[in-house]
């Protein structure tokens, strides 16, 4: 009877091991998901400028310039 009391104890140790790492892990999952989301938008900003300096259609540079806006917005937003 001892023996089954005991491994139950040693059993609900090792969930509370697995869950404190899966918490650890999903708070530390967060920031990273944020920094690349920042990242991305920062070098979608660079591909727009980049596109922007270098198209003579106006049509093109009006969607550019609405697209650069909105990234501008998202950056602002992500920091």
């Amino acid at each position: 009877m001892a023996r089954g009391w005991e491994s139950k104890s040693v059993e609900d140790q090792m969930e509370n091991a697995r869950q404190q790492k899966k918490d650890a892990s999903a708070h530390h999952a967060k920031p990273v998901h944020h920094s690349r989301h920042h990242e991305n938008l920062v070098l979608a900003r660079a591909r727009l400028v980049k596109d922007l300096a270098t198209t003579d259609n106006p049509r093109y540079k009006q969607f550019l310039e609405a697209s650069l806006a909105e990234i501008d917005k998202q950056i602002a937003e992500t920091e």
